[in-house]
């Protein structure tokens, strides 16, 4: 386990393009999720050394999922490639998303507690590894948080449910409502999902952004594209690298502010992810409530900075951020080096000292990381 130390990088990261002389037409597709000022040179959305003769890559954003994903392509980009990929993710959405009232999990958090839901395969998958990582880190990621969710307002502008899903739900006894992953019981022969008390609920939002950056890779490679950047939000899907460069440009941010880049890292065929309680708080009455919740206290997480993991994978690195944020650094990074994962925790002291601690894993994948020169 690293020492505690200030830090040259910032306090937080945010999986987002190192931005340097992008064109204005790319960049009003990309903008909101760039760190602007990242350091000059860096090519178009961070490029660097792209050979004579490539074609310009092309990017395209939309609103998904409550934030914006971005897909940057290199080379000729198969047609459909980026309906495809957007598609899926927009599919995913109508199965996950406890926002939308009409989804399947919000059917299934009706129901299963009266009786057995058959899922689809969708669904039963991400439930069933949500368990799996529920079970992995001792709770700290834990997809029945759903009830506390509610219970503290911190998803006030969902859709209202049907008034007949509503009416079938079980409310739960009075009291502090259910929550722990061992509530829920799969039948796997079916696709079954049942809930062993009134009240559990499943959410998936610690996880379902990663399993829908999975899905849209899929759907690139099936075009054929072998050269993209996957960008959702604060998670990073990389799909090998720009030509002439040895990755994708991510950008490291001051948690205390998204805006201000304080690091470039480079990455190739993998998924970084960064958690923290800032940036989707809402305003409860003694002050912001964060959204990333502590099962075993069963409040926000106490962590205040954000943590960043690096993951083969964009569904491990959604779960592992969040387990990791809800652990806090000194649970998290003994957890994290026991493991050999690639782990980054920052935050600011009370001085406004900008510190970091990193595991050994993620200082040998990113050696000589510092902050990026202008910066």
């Amino acid at each position: 386990m690293s020492r505690r130390r200030p830090s040259n990088p910032g306090t937080g990261w945010t999986a987002r393009h190192a931005l340097a002389p992008r064109r204005a037409a790319l960049a009003l597709t990309c903008a909101a999720l760039l760190v602007p000022g990242a350091p000059a040179g860096a090519g178009a959305c961070g490029r660097a050394g792209a050979p004579a003769g490539a074609g310009p890559p092309e990017a395209r954003a939309r609103f998904l999922m409550g934030t914006r994903l971005s897909i940057e392509m290199d080379g000729p980009v198969p047609a459909g490639a980026f309906d495809g990929a957007f598609g899926e993710v927009a599919r995913l959405e109508e199965i996950l998303s406890n926002w939308k009232a009409t989804s399947e999990i919000s059917r299934l958090n009706a129901r299963a507690a009266r009786s057995e839901f058959l899922c689809s395969r969708d669904l039963y998958r991400a439930i069933r590894v949500s368990l799996e990582w529920a079970e992995r880190s001792g709770g700290a990621f834990d997809p029945t948080v759903e009830p506390l969710v509610r219970a503290l307002g911190l998803r006030s502008d969902e859709e209202r449910a049907d008034p007949e899903e509503a009416s079938a739900a079980v409310p739960a006894p009075a009291g502090s409502p259910p929550v722990g992953w061992r509530h829920v019981r799969l039948g796997p022969a079916a696709r079954s999902v049942r809930f062993d008390a009134a009240g559990v609920g499943i959410d998936l939002g610690g996880i379902g952004k990663g399993i829908a950056l999975d899905a849209a890779a899929r759907v690139l490679a099936r075009q054929g594209v072998r050269r993209a950047l996957l960008d959702f939000g604060g998670q990073v899907l990389a799909i090998g690298r720009p030509p002439g460069a040895p990755g994708w440009p991510v950008g490291i941010a001051d948690p205390v502010d998204r805006e201000a880049s304080v690091a470039v890292l480079r990455v190739a065929d993998v998924s970084l992810a960064t958690s923290g309680n800032g940036e989707r708080a809402v305003e409860g009455p003694d002050g912001p409530i964060g959204h990333i919740l502590d099962p075993a206290t069963r409040r926000p997480a106490s962590f205040g900075g954000t943590v960043t993991v690096v993951a083969p994978d964009g569904t491990s690195a959604d779960a592992l951020s969040t387990a990791l944020f809800v652990m806090g650094p000194e649970r998290g990074l003994s957890w994290a080096e026991r493991r050999r994962l690639p782990v980054l925790y920052l935050w600011r002291d009370h001085d406004g000292i900008l510190r970091h601690e990193a595991t050994r894993a993620f200082d040998s994948r990113f050696a000589g990381w510092s902050a990026a020169p202008g910066l």
